[in-house]
């Protein structure tokens, strides 16, 4: 079918690009930088003629709109993303109303399927210690988390409508093949933690890894008509940070410690990191939105499970958290992202 793709410079959006092409779908990038898209069609391998580029913005609505024309189905993957401070303001107002005109134009058009891609945020901070894609939207903890339960409020209005609303629940994405220079976030924050050896978070913290080549399988397979609304989580198993950390050791021969605060530290370190961020006008793998997210699994106990079976009809999940964090530092690697040293044993 022909596919509408927003968001297809970034890392998820990128991914269901090439997983698109791959999979025999015709594939229209609606993009805010051309020359970005030609950047991550390039690092994918896929050939530029075989995808139609189109210049449409997250706030330019008329051209969202018209970008929709024509097309069979669209995967709704943009948003922005961003643990700055400075970014609340914008993504409070542009990801929920983004989702918004896309849906609305999607369902005007008669699309089907509509693919959008959330994320396990909007079930921030945890309600319960099991995750399911069906659960209630929580109260967010930031600018970004509080955006995203915004623009799930609409996806699932129109869920209950009846429209052909398909949404999928990533966790923390990793993995290879990141086009953006300095990084997505989390691909950034895992970068920033694997450069040092102190990880700023308590080594109990539950959090869910996933693998950006498996969400965008998850994705794309959604891509099939006349089945509805349904809810996909790919979060990735729920694995404390101590386990993570002793992947890093094993996969590294380097060694890490974790500080273990209690929550009210948790918080303070929040805010003292994303102040000193502002300062030094760089990213750390620490801010306020982050303290409370993890200020809250502290209290909550956190999820012990994450219920992803149903995404288990395309062949998900493809790979281990092992194979995707060994995918991923020998990709920082190899594109000058860390050094030997930072590598370890995979810098070879």
């Amino acid at each position: 079918m022909y596919v509408a793709i927003t968001g297809g410079t970034g890392f998820i959006g990128s991914h269901c690009v090439a997983r698109a092409v791959a999979s025999g779908h015709r594939v229209r990038m609606l993009v805010r930088n051309p020359g970005k898209a030609r950047t991550a069609l390039d690092l994918h391998g896929v050939d530029r003629s075989a995808v139609d580029v189109v210049v449409a913005d997250l706030t330019d609505h008329p051209a969202l709109r018209a970008g929709l024309e024509g097309v069979d189905a669209v995967l709704h993957v943009a948003a922005l993303f961003s643990f700055k401070a400075s970014d609340g303001a914008a993504m409070r107002q542009n990801n929920p109303a983004s989702t918004e005109v896309i849906l609305d134009a999607a369902r005007d058009l008669g699309l089907d399927p509509v693919v959008y891609v959330s994320t396990i945020g909007v079930f921030m901070p945890p309600l319960g210690s099991d995750l399911s894609a069906d659960d209630d939207l929580s109260t967010g903890c930031g600018p970004y988390t509080d955006s995203k339960i915004a623009a799930e409020q609409v996806a699932r209005r129109h869920q209950a409508e009846g429209a052909p609303v398909t949404c999928v629940y990533p966790g923390g994405v990793i993995g290879p093949s990141d086009p953006s220079p300095d990084l997505s976030d989390s691909m950034g924050t895992l970068r920033d933690l694997l450069r040092g050896s102190i990880i700023p978070f308590p080594a109990e913290i539950r959090m869910g890894w996933v693998d950006v080549r498996d969400v965008a399988r998850v994705c794309v397979g959604a891509l099939e008509p006349g089945r509805g609304p349904r809810r996909y989580l790919v979060s990735g198993d729920m694995v404390a940070m101590g386990d993570v950390t002793g992947l890093f050791t094993e996969l590294t021969g380097r060694s890490f410690r974790h500080l273990s605060p209690p929550a009210p530290v948790m918080l303070g370190l929040g805010h003292a990191f994303e102040m000193a961020g502002r300062l030094l006008r760089r990213r750390l793998p620490l801010n306020a939105e982050l303290g409370r997210m993890f200020a809250g699994s502290v209290r909550s106990g956190g999820w012990k499970t994450a219920d992803q079976s149903a995404a288990a009809e395309f062949g998900y999940p493809g790979y281990t958290l092992e194979e995707t964090l060994g995918a991923t530092i020998r990709w920082l690697h190899a594109n000058g992202h860390f050094t030997d040293r930072h590598a370890g044993h995979l810098a070879g």
